[in-house]
């Protein structure tokens, strides 16, 4: 039996009745071939800056947008050939500041939206998402960048506790309640000031949305 990916070649054979002559014809080899679709990772964008708190907003909808009209986390949204920074996070317990939770919320509370990452975001110089293999590759490319605790952004850093907004769960309240804190998505603010004028490549644990291996 023939290799799978052998390309067969089939001869076609045609009467001209003109020259009452035979003529073989090669058939294009590849006229029907399907490619796989390119890979595509997820992207996460700035989406706004507290300079009261020192904190930013990240996600889905952040400028500019990606090539839909917002992100991907089932599939990806941006081709792993791509240049963008990773957004790397730094994990360190910070408490909520008392930002304001906005907005009505979708299939789940605004606060669920509007997570606190408990720590801090940067970001590296743009690079393919293709060019690392694994989740592991991509933690230890921010290790290199920022230091040791500095680790891939994902979709799930932010966190949150049921009702919080303003000063309601915010500095020694959410430390206090840490007990209470639930895991959300889509968005999430954190300490920094990253740039605005691309996306960035984040990590999401539980879809095909990353350019990399789990």
């Amino acid at each position: 039996m023939l290799p799978i990916f052998a390309v067969v070649a089939v001869l076609l054979l045609t009467f001209d009745s003109l020259h009452g002559q035979v003529e073989i014809v090669q058939a294009d080899p590849v006229k029907n071939v399907k490619f796989p679709p390119a890979p595509k990772g997820l992207t996460f964008g700035k989406e706004i800056h507290l300079s009261t708190f020192g904190i930013d907003r990240v996600g889905c909808s952040g400028l500019p947008g990606p090539s839909g009209t917002t992100c991907n986390p089932y599939t990806g949204d941006t081709l792993c050939s791509s240049l963008r920074p990773v957004l790397c996070a730094k994990v360190d317990n910070s408490p909520r500041p008392p930002y304001l939770v906005l907005g009505p919320g979708a299939a789940m509370p605004a606060y669920f939206y509007a997570g606190w990452n408990l720590g801090h975001i940067s970001t590296t110089l743009p690079v393919q998402g293709s060019q690392f293999a694994n989740l592991a590759a991509v933690n230890a490319f921010c290790t290199m960048y920022f230091g040791s605790g500095w680790i891939a952004a994902t979709f799930h850093h932010g966190k949150h506790i049921a009702g919080m907004n303003g000063t309601t769960y915010s500095g020694s309240s959410w430390t206090l309640n840490a007990a209470l804190i639930q895991t959300g998505g889509w968005h999430y603010y954190s300490y920094g000031d990253v740039r605005n004028d691309t996306r960035f490549w984040i990590h999401i644990q539980d879809q095909p949305a990353n350019c990399w291996q789990p």
